[in-house]
């Protein structure tokens, strides 16, 4: 759990502050250590571990804590609460915690945090020409290399300034899911959209994240 995730843990569950943000330091840590060090194989199973398949059609990811899911604000509109379905198998029911309107981004809380390691968000943003890696919607995975081209604006999302245009090949279903850097960070999340293929930035879902929890 992140340090804001396990202060709200603290105050809800009594659950020791400093226990809980060390335990999920060491494992979110150790999950990047290993994909790195497995190479693209590795970064592909840290990266589908996290994955989280929302409702019936959408995607998501485990991030920043045990009990927090992103995911495209598109894919949770019209219900508080959703079904969330685990790579280890677990269901849980998630509500919609926050949203930001103009990113096209939802932050949920699980009714109860899972046994799997979260992702981290990446803290500085990734320049044209890295290459990034996406696996799109966990029922049905297709790993993928790409790079990023550029950030500009796109009509679908125009108040959101910072858009990652990348050289995923998306699909539908794919929407919420994570596009990661080589250190199995969040960069973004997956937009679509008939007018562009974007990806939404991590910096409007670290402050998504910070205005729920604080």
């Amino acid at each position: 759990m992140s340090r804001t995730a396990c202060s709200l843990a603290h105050r809800v569950t009594g659950v020791a502050r400093g226990r809980c943000v060390l335990a999920t330091l060491i494992v979110s840590l150790v999950a990047a250590s290993l994909g790195r060090a497995a190479g693209p194989a590795g970064l592909e199973q840290t990266l589908l571990a996290a994955s989280v398949l929302v409702g019936s059609g959408c995607s998501g990811v485990l991030v920043d804590g045990p009990d927090l899911v992103l995911t495209a604000e598109h894919c949770v509109t019209g219900s508080a609460t959703h079904v969330l379905r685990f790579s280890d198998g677990s269901e849980r029911t998630g509500w919609v915690a926050g949203v930001d309107h103009d990113a096209d981004q939802a932050l949920l809380l699980l009714e109860k945090p899972v046994v799997l390691a979260p992702l981290a968000l990446v803290r500085q943003p990734p320049i044209a020409g890295t290459v990034l890696y996406f696996a799109g919607n966990p029922r049905t995975p297709r790993f993928q290399e790409a790079k990023l081209e550029r950030t500009g604006r796109c009509p679908s999302l125009p108040a959101l300034g910072t858009a990652l245009f990348t050289t995923i090949k998306g699909v539908p279903g794919d929407s919420g899911a994570p596009i990661v850097d080589a250190g199995t960070r969040v960069v973004g999340l997956v937009h679509g959209g008939a007018q562009c293929q974007i990806a939404t930035p991590s910096d409007t879902l670290r402050r998504l994240i910070a205005d729920v929890l604080r």
